[in-house]
């Protein structure tokens, strides 16, 4: 393996740059200007990392809610781009851990949804090294949680996915990185805390970018392409709440969702309890980038989901499925919701405690 085949990708406010503290002097200067009251403690992190919108979180519920942003947004760009080169700096060891990635052989990467004005605040700092890609929100498809900007860093690298690993300080940075099939670490220098990133299963959370370089010694960056070992998981059929049917009612999921599966599906999931070992390996299973999977983006007010290919299999019945995990903090490993192009129980004559196998396929695999 040579040392231009393995890429350390980041984000970059609150991650390679001490930012967040730009973004609430603007907020707040911003606020001055208006006449509105200055920003609580937290307000930061509900924007940010928890999805509240500004103007809720500045003011509470109000009827002219789209006009007041306006106004804010008006405000804030006026004033911007001075308060942010005043106040934002590269983290204390942001230089030295950059110097030594790329001392080590790594290439650099800086995948954000901001513009290059920001990226220049590190970028044209004396002792930064080169980075080889930048994708800002000016380059990339669309923002995260979708991996466009991580794929197209790759793309523009030349690497696969298994030879990369993204840094990030947002819930989105997690789910974007496993939707591109890259390793994704957590960071806690921005906006987000712990328990905010954890429940998105990152393979580890920092608590600062000096942290990095003991996990990619632990476990390095692999550059060979290495296939998904097939995985399968036995489950007994269980009742559930009734709750998802409404969600694959909705007209974007309901599009989505046949696309993949190739056809019409029922209006219904399928639960399994697989057991605490089972929820092992659907953990285990869940960043493998190997196995098919599809992201349903965050949308109105439904969160992100992750979904595999999978095989349900009952005697000499079978039947393709999507497994889908909604990322919501908390949501349980061992009980499964899957959705199939038949409503299963009747079309097999299934109740309450039959056993099912559920077999993950494979990117080499044919697929509906």
């Amino acid at each position: 393996m040579t040392a231009s085949s393995r890429a350390v990708l980041f984000d970059l406010d609150g991650t390679l740059l001490d930012s967040i503290p730009a973004f609430l002097a603007i907020t707040r200067r911003a606020c001055v200007q208006l006449g509105w009251p200055q920003p609580q403690p937290g307000y930061i992190r509900e924007v940010m990392t928890l999805g509240r919108s500004p103007i809720e979180a500045l003011l509470g519920p109000v009827d002219n809610h789209d006009a007041l942003r306006r106004e804010l947004t008006a405000a804030s760009l006026d004033l911007w781009q001075e308060v942010f080169a005043g106040e934002a700096r590269p983290f204390h060891d942001t230089l030295e851990v950059l110097q030594h990635l790329a001392g080590d052989g790594y290439r650099l990467g800086i995948v954000t949804d901001s513009n290059h004005f920001v990226v220049s605040q590190l970028t044209g700092l004396a002792g930064c090294p080169p980075i080889d890609v930048i994708i800002t929100r000016d380059e990339a498809p669309a923002r995260k949680p979708s991996p466009g900007g991580i794929e197209l860093a790759l793309q523009r690298l030349g690497l696969a996915p298994h030879a990369a690993v993204y840094v990030g300080d947002n819930p989105i940075d997690i789910q974007a990185a496993h939707s591109a099939g890259v390793r994704a670490f957590g960071i806690t220098t921005g906006a987000s805390l712990r328990e905010d990133l954890l429940p998105h299963g990152p393979h580890a959370v920092l608590d600062s970018l000096s942290q990095l370089h003991a996990y990619l010694a632990e476990a390095p960056i692999d550059s060979q392409h290495k296939p998904a070992t097939p995985a399968t998981v036995r489950g007994e059929l269980v009742s559930g709440l009734g709750e998802a049917s409404g969600f694959l009612a909705v007209d974007w999921v309901h599009e989505a969702l046949e696309g993949w599966l190739g056809g019409p599906i029922y209006p219904g999931t399928v639960n399994l309890d697989v057991g605490p070992d089972g929820a092992a390996l659907v953990t285990r299973c869940r960043h493998d980038p190997g196995l098919r999977s599809f992201t349903l983006p965050a949308r109105d007010t439904f969160c992100s989901a992750l979904l595999h290919a999978v095989e349900l299999t009952h005697g000499f019945m079978s039947t393709p499925a999507l497994l889908l995990w909604p990322r919501v903090p908390g949501y349980p490993d061992r009980k499964l919701e899957l959705i199939c192009p038949l409503p299963l129980r009747a079309s097999w004559a299934l109740t309450d405690g039959a056993l099912l196998d559920m077999r993950y396929l494979t990117v080499e695999e044919p697929w509906p």
